[in-house]
């Protein structure tokens, strides 16, 4: 049997491609994923093959409504293989590694601009949300605390969003910046 081994990561959804970039690199020292997570997944050593991975963001599919079967059914017929998801959104598939060749899920710029744009939406969705429960915390803040136990709250709190804020910011900049790269127009 297979030893399990874990790896821990960091990846945010604007650089998807760089874990794909990261799985592949370790599918070619043997490590092969089992189970996609968030900061750690888990593989198992298998030095006889190798594989190249793609990622996709996806949200919305289930076994209930039959849309996953559907979906994973799609790539298979393309020549990938089903490995793992993550939070149901992230999925992870995998194809047999052919030197010279560096397959990809999305094959047109069109799809590859509406996948950017994808995660771009979701984004700014969390942005703004955020926005909203950032002016309601504040308006709790201002009217339940007073002096200087207000003070100890809003800056531990302020400094939090402005951290997720720059995130999102950024991640926003940076598909738009891809979709730019390929020819995909910002709508």
């Amino acid at each position: 049997m297979a030893r399990t081994e874990k790896r821990w990561h960091a990846w945010m959804s604007w650089d998807y491609e760089k874990e794909e970039q990261w799985l592949n690199e370790l599918s070619a020292r043997g490590l092969h994923m089992t189970k996609g997570r968030a900061f750690r997944s888990e593989f198992e050593r298998d030095e006889s093959v190798r594989y190249t991975y793609g990622l996709d963001y996806q949200g919305g599919l289930t076994k209930k409504n039959g849309k996953l079967d559907e979906y994973i059914a799609l790539y298979r017929e393309m020549g990938w293989e089903y490995v793992s998801s993550y939070s149901g959104i992230w999925h992870f598939f995998r194809r047999p590694w052919e030197p010279g060749e560096t397959p990809k899920l999305y094959t047109d710029r069109d799809s590859l601009v509406q996948h950017y744009k994808k995660i771009q939406n979701v984004m700014t969705v969390v942005l703004l949300a955020n926005l909203v429960i950032l002016f309601a915390n504040f308006t709790n803040i201002v009217t339940r605390l007073d002096g200087a136990m207000r003070w100890g709250v809003t800056v531990p709190l302020l400094a939090l969003y402005v951290i997720v804020f720059s995130l999102l910011g950024y991640g926003i900049a940076k598909m738009n910046r891809k979709i730019k790269e390929i020819g995909g127009e910002r709508t």
